[in-house]
């Protein structure tokens, strides 16, 4: 079979399985399928197309039919009382496991929340209390979660894979302490134990890879029991063929996770060849490896990690291939050749699905994958040799636990660096720069081109993105697309609630006001006017605290309005109201970032800068209000300053960084310790809207009423106003309420009139 041939079969059987998960016209299209590649049966490669996508489809039927009888589409939502065998242990932190109902008409394994206090061994069997909630995944596939809120002691006997997984937790636990998560992440694939903060620095730094089970982690183990067995004086066919056979048995016992099971029939396929003394054309034998993995499981089709990772080995291979004919096949050539490709390859798709594209991890890969490589089997062996020499196992622990360490090291300045990371709205849009990044590079990076004729093509290429950007609509462009940006501070009581409209129409929110005594402000106040002004979804979200008066209606306006991408201060609080926010954003897969000082970026013509918080400044931790994010949002010439609840100390941290304002969103909705003459003195705004409802705080103090009018800043108040209502062109602005309107002059111009 000739390699293009190979590409096309897998491309069209995927197309088919598509075809069958979703029910694209599914039974009609594969029968038309099938009637084709019969007709076509004389011309081998229409036919064989046809036949694949008719196969592939036909898998994707009977997967979407065996989906029906598995126990996330069968369990009732509510609460539930269930037998069920832990796949995965829990400490007594809980977290999330993945668990089998027995003794009910169902199969399939569902994701459970085991509670704190409630230690769980792999391979046992509990009777279980709990509220089943289901949710849909991807491509429409049942799923849901199981909240466990009572379990008894558990029963019988774990199999041996089983007492394999509680041994592997057990000597993590023992022999890294608080790095245990990091090395579940890296063994077995758990994630859910990491701090959040954490994987959004990998995220930022382009090295979340090394967080998760994927090829690069089955190719390094590969490539060292492939050493070792050399060393063992093995001969080359056996080394490669016991390499393989680890491989493969080390994915089954993860569960065959999509990015792993493609990198172990990669190391079957290699091996094969090699044995057999075949040359192998690379993108052959990677849609091979990925043709294996769809048989393996129909549903990986739809899996971002599989697709991923098949993209990232392709660009990497693309992209060393020409540097080896155009350069030199050196280690740092290749190096560099290979994560230029991994991460433009990958870039569509993060942008389109995570809404990042983090290009500081080309220069971070030349100490990262180095690192991990040393870091990862010193790991392994650790765990490996606790039960048989502990002294042993400790000592490979401080080696892996110090790889490991500056691993996290790298992520966070990585991170940190300007420009090192994009942050986007997911979604198609967002998506369409990067593929043409993606193309012209590709075309610059041709079989036959030298680094002349291809630094020729990246220039035209890069004047070609220049220009085609300076188009409104172009995604690369400013897109005004409307007339203006609207503000709107809602009448949500004693909270903070605002939603913001784009000038391209897309919808933002900033706080949803108080939960509480049976009153949900953002079911009772802001979802309505959502659904009043036509709104669909939310392309941002920002939570300036987690304090109820601010975070309380979130999840409900999150429930009823799908957000791209939800920003926080990330500081984690004692609060079952904040853990049950992260479990949801979880749960719905929404992305989710921590926002720090400095961050900034753009949509639809709107500059977004983060002022605070920022973790290293002395106040951090000491009071949740204090840690508010504080967000500097900007039109044209118009500029609008959201402060939470910052008050007096988080202000004055920000003093060297602020100027100028024309609207200011008052802090800790008008409190004495909020709102400083020096604030008002940096800042000088023209308006100011107070976000407060009927309290017992005092609330605004008169004391910052005061300074208010000391500064001859107009106030308006939603307890007395109502709804306020800010409309710009980048020009003026004009504040709406039930008491008037009142139009002002950005920049350094005045009031213009009153209504």
């Amino acid at each position: 079979m000739k390699p293009p041939i190979a590409i096309l079969f897998t491309l069209s059987y995927a197309a088919g399985l598509v075809t069958g998960l979703l029910h694209f016209w599914a039974l009609p299209g594969v029968a038309v399928m099938g009637v084709g590649a019969l007709v076509l049966w004389r011309r081998p490669l229409p036919g064989l197309l046809l036949a694949a996508a008719a196969l592939g489809g036909v898998s994707g039927m009977i997967a979407w039919e065996r989906e029906a009888g598995s126990c996330p589409a069968r369990l009732p939502s509510g609460s539930v009382h269930l037998r069920v065998r832990v796949l995965e242990p829990a400490d007594s932190l809980g977290g999330r496991i993945a668990v089998v109902p027995v003794n009910i008409r169902c199969h399939g394994v569902i994701i459970a929340r085991w509670p704190r206090g409630r230690r769980a061994d792999a391979g046992l069997t509990f009777s279980v209390d709990g509220n089943w909630t289901p949710r849909g995944s991807a491509g429409g596939r049942p799923s849901g979660m199981l909240a466990v809120t009572g379990a008894d002691r558990g029963s019988g006997t774990p199999a041996p894979t089983a007492r394999l997984r509680t041994a592997l937790a057990k000597a993590s636990g023992t022999l890294y302490g608080s790095r245990a998560p990091m090395v579940e992440a890296l063994i077995l694939g758990r994630r859910d134990g990491i701090d959040r903060e954490l994987q959004d620095r990998f995220a930022q730094s382009g090295l979340v890879h090394l967080l998760s089970i994927s090829g690069f982690h089955v190719g390094v183990i590969t490539t060292w029991i492939f050493l070792l067995c050399r060393l063992l004086r093995l001969s080359r066919p056996r080394a490669l063929a016991v390499a393989a056979a680890v491989s493969v048995a080390y994915v089954a016992f993860l569960g065959w996770p999509a990015p792993a099971a493609r990198a172990a029939a990669l190391a079957v396929l290699l091996a094969l060849s090699r044995i057999r003394q075949r040359r192998v054309e690379p993108n052959a034998l990677l849609s091979a490896t990925a043709l294996c993995v769809l048989l393996i499981d129909p549903w990986s089709v739809l899996d971002l990690g599989g697709w991923l990772s098949v993209a990232a080995l392709w660009g990497a291979s693309m992209f060393t291939r020409w540097s080896d004919r155009a350069l030199r096949p050196t280690v740092g050539w290749r190096t560099l050749s290979s994560s230029v490709g991994a991460t433009l390859a990958t870039a569509p798709l993060t942008a389109a699905v995570l809404g990042t594209v983090a290009i500081i991890g080309i220069l971070l890969n030349f100490v990262a994958i180095p690192l991990a490589a040393v870091a990862i089997p010193g790991v392994f062996a650790s765990l490996i040799m606790y039960p048989i020499w502990p002294w042993l196992a400790g000592a490979l622990a401080g080696g892996g636990g110090l790889g490991l360490h500056l691993l996290e090291v790298l992520a966070t300045v990585g991170a940190a660096v300007p420009f090192g990371h994009f942050l986007t709205l997911p979604g198609l849009r967002s998506a369409v720069p990067w593929l043409a990044v993606l193309m012209i590079s590709l075309w610059a990076v041709r079989r036959r081109n030298t680094i002349r004729e291809a630094g020729r093509r990246l220039s035209w290429g890069c004047a070609f993105l220049l220009s085609a950007g300076s188009f409104d609509g172009w995604p690369l462009g400013s897109a005004d697309h409307t007339a203006g940006f609207s503000l709107h501070f809602l009448n949500v009581g004693q909270g903070d609630g605002a939603v913001l409209q784009t000038p391209a129409g897309r919808w933002i929110l900033i706080d949803a006001g108080p939960v509480g005594d049976g009153d949900d402000a953002g079911r009772r106040v802001v979802i309505p006017f959502l659904v009043r002004h036509g709104a669909r979804n939310l392309a941002l979200a920002f939570v300036s605290h987690a304090h109820a008066d601010h975070l309380g209606g979130v999840p409900s306006v999150l429930q009823r309005f799908p957000a791209g991408l939800v920003i926080e201060p990330g500081e984690q609080v004692a609060d079952p109201l904040y853990y049950r926010f992260l479990q949801e954003l979880s749960t719905d897969s929404i992305p989710w970032h921590v926002g720090r000082r400095g961050e900034h970026f753009r949509l639809d013509s709107l500059d977004f800068t983060i002022l605070h918080p920022d973790r290293v400044w002395q106040g951090w931790g000491e009071d949740l209000n204090e840690d508010s994010l504080v967000l500097l949002i900007e039109y044209r010439d118009f500029q609008v300053l959201f402060a939470g609840d910052a008050g007096f100390p988080a202000e004055q941290e920000m003093r060297p960084w602020i100027r100028r304002v024309d609207l200011l969103k008052i802090g800790h909705h008008g409190s004495r310790g909020s709102t400083s003459d020096a604030w008002l003195d940096s800042l000088r705004p023209k308006s100011a809207v107070i976000s407060v409802g009927r309290n017992t705080y005092g609330h605004p103090a008169p004391e910052t009423l005061s300074r208010l009018r000391r500064h001859g800043v107009a106030v308006w108040r939603t307890d007395q106003d109502g709804t306020v209502s800010v409309t710009t062109d980048g020009h003026q602005m004009t504040v709406d309420s039930r008491r008037g309107s009142v139009t002002y002059g950005v920049g350094d111009e005045g009031i213009s009139h009153e209504q």
